[in-house]
């Protein structure tokens, strides 16, 4: 009779251990699933946060640098025709302008190539403003801002670079400003990204911008910055797919990466996720289903067979 009930107790385990394992494991897919199309969700929500604060970044230097233009050109043609009345009525201007906005350097490149500007170097010298041209072996229109915004006609916005006296990377603005149709010069603005990373940093997660150059020059992971190999490993992955689309990658550490990626006026926002959490979640629940099974058949066994 005790055979009898063992193998019944048995039987009816087993029915209820593998019915119980395939609950289990579809659930695991199930959670897996889960948990990965809410990061998906999340990260999709921290991308366009992500591009709304480089719009803003952008839009807001470009309004600065268009309403310097707008108090410059109040004054008459009289006053910008020459080298020495420019100095004397707008020199001021870009120093004032440079402090409230916080800016790295303001300046006007004149048609014949030399520099009214405001600057760490005319701050070290005591001046308001100075000049930098001839005399330091430079000409404004040999250098890329210039040429550009006057090709153009327009606002121009240099790809970043780094800033030789702060060693941070920045942005040039520029623009060409024109009096009673004549041209007075290229008015431009050097920005750092500080304020941009910052901003950055105070949102969850990983991010970065990267340029045309693949060159990242704002990032919350110090492995994403500059040309580290991990830019240039997102920006294939990414190459692969739409703007927005969710892809894995491996980066140079060996770790696997949940990364979004998309592009916004020259410029590429990217958001990384550690997939670990999803299996490392997913694994976790997995566990506690499998004591749960276990417990159970015993539990069911003692109690069938009595």
């Amino acid at each position: 009779m005790k055979s009898v009930k063992i193998k019944v107790a048995l039987i009816a385990n087993i029915i209820a251990i593998v019915c119980l394992l395939i609950l289990g494991v579809v659930t695991f897919i199930f959670v897996k699933n889960a948990l990965f199309q809410e990061i998906v969700n999340s990260e999709q929500n921290r991308l366009i946060s992500t591009k709304n604060l480089m719009i803003n970044f952008k839009d807001d230097t470009s309004d600065s640098l268009k309403k310097l233009s707008e108090t410059i050109l109040r004054h008459p043609y009289s006053d910008l025709n020459s080298a020495e009345k420019l100095m004397d009525n707008i020199g001021y201007q870009l120093r004032s302008f440079r402090d409230s906005g916080n800016f790295l350097a303001v300046y006007l490149a004149q048609p014949n190539g030399e520099l009214i500007v405001s600057d760490p170097d005319s701050d070290s010298k005591g001046l308001d403003y100075g000049i930098y041209g001839k005399a330091d072996n430079y000409d404004a229109r040999t250098r890329e801002f210039y040429i550009e915004a006057m090709k153009n006609n327009s606002l121009y916005i240099t790809p970043s670079y780094i800033d030789v006296t702060t060693g941070l990377p920045c942005f040039t603005y520029a623009m060409p400003i024109y009096k009673d149709g004549n041209f007075i010069g290229v008015l431009a603005i050097d920005v750092l990204v500080k304020d941009l990373e910052d901003s950055l940093k105070q949102m969850p997660g990983a991010s970065f911008i990267y340029d045309k150059n693949r060159f990242s020059f704002v990032s919350t992971n110090k492995n994403y910055i500059g040309s580290d190999p991990n830019v240039a490993i997102v920006a294939d992955g990414f190459s692969k797919v739409k703007d927005g689309e969710p892809f894995f990658y491996t980066s140079k550490e060996g770790n696997e990466r949940l990364a979004m990626c998309d592009n916004i006026d020259g410029y590429t926002v990217c958001n990384m996720a550690y997939i670990d959490t999803i299996s490392q979640s997913s694994e976790k629940i997995a566990y506690i289903q499998a004591i749960i099974v276990i417990f159970t058949s015993i539990a069911s066994i003692v109690l069938l067979y009595f």
